[in-house]
């Protein structure tokens, strides 16, 4: 009964940890593929090529124009297979959205770079032609090249302003999404870390009521053969107090025969006493 007992409870942490080690393999982003011990290292080194060959297979997809939202859901499609671990797919995906931006904020200074371009370019030339009203003598005309000269002036430093701001806030939206990320990838270490202790306190829980079963048997085991010592012992009284009073009785037999039988004699000697002297 106890060895059930003790496989019973050996089976239930064998349970727990089970569990524990599967949980750890699947954040690990490893397939449930059993391996080889001699295996690993070669296994890591090999993992590694193939990381690196799959950061230069998407530089080239890159550089030849490929689609940036093909190659993350390949990306994780390698994760699911187990080809890449999780942390790499993070590193590599954001590597992407990095890139992306990037490329987003060239195009979008590129284009703005060409708006500038072409609104000095209409504003020198509203100088030029003030110069040359001026010089003709035709003030009005002058009067209202310059007013709209100073209109474009003030649109052009409103949208440097707003462009300004849109870049001081997209910054802002960058930092609050990468403290997001960090907040995120926190609370997912710290529930984790609360899954692992709850585990150990299970773990913990099992091995107290093995320890206090197996205490209990063994109280039981010992009260057990107190209690067969004992019944040995009362049997082994009885049996001698029984054996003695046997003896005893034999004893007294035997005293009782000879004393029968010293008493008959001595009822024959007196007998042949008689007889000797009515003879004489």
């Amino acid at each position: 009964r106890i060895t059930i007992i003790i496989f019973l409870f050996l089976g239930i942490g064998a349970t727990f940890l089970t569990d524990a080690f599967s949980q750890r393999e699947e954040s690990k982003g490893r397939d449930g593929h059993n391996k080889a011990r001699a295996n690993q290292q070669r296994g890591g080194e090999r993992r590694g090529a193939d990381t690196e060959a799959i950061r230069k297979g998407i530089a080239e997809r890159l550089r030849s124009g490929a689609d940036m939202e093909s190659i993350r859901k390949g990306i994780e499609e390698r994760v699911k297979k187990g080809i890449i671990k999780r942390e790499e797919a993070g590193k590599m995906l954001e590597g992407l959205r990095k890139r992306a931006e990037g490329a987003r904020r060239g195009q979008g200074n590129e284009k703005k770079g060409r708006k500038d371009d072409s609104l000095e370019h209409h504003m020198n030339e509203l100088r030029q032609n003030i110069r040359r009203s001026q010089e003709n003598g035709d003030q009005r005309k002058a009067e209202e090249l310059m007013h709209k000269l100073r209109e474009l002036e003030e649109h052009h430093e409103k949208a440097n302003h707003d462009g300004e701001r849109h870049e001081r806030e997209e910054h802002d939206g960058e930092e609050h999404d990468e403290e997001r990320q960090l907040h995120e990838w926190a609370r997912g270490m710290e529930n984790h870390m609360k899954q692992l202790h709850r585990r150990i306190d299970e773990m913990s829980n099992v091995i107290e009521s093995m320890k206090r079963e197996i205490e209990r048997l063994h109280r039981d085991r010992d009260q057990a053969n107190r209690r067969q010592d004992d019944n040995r012992r009362q049997h082994d009284n009885r049996r001698q107090h029984d054996s003695r009073q046997h003896e005893n009785r034999q004893h007294e037999n035997r005293q009782q025969h000879e004393n029968r039988q010293q008493h008959e004699n001595r009822q024959h000697e007196n007998r042949q006493q008689q007889g000797n002297r009515r003879q004489a």
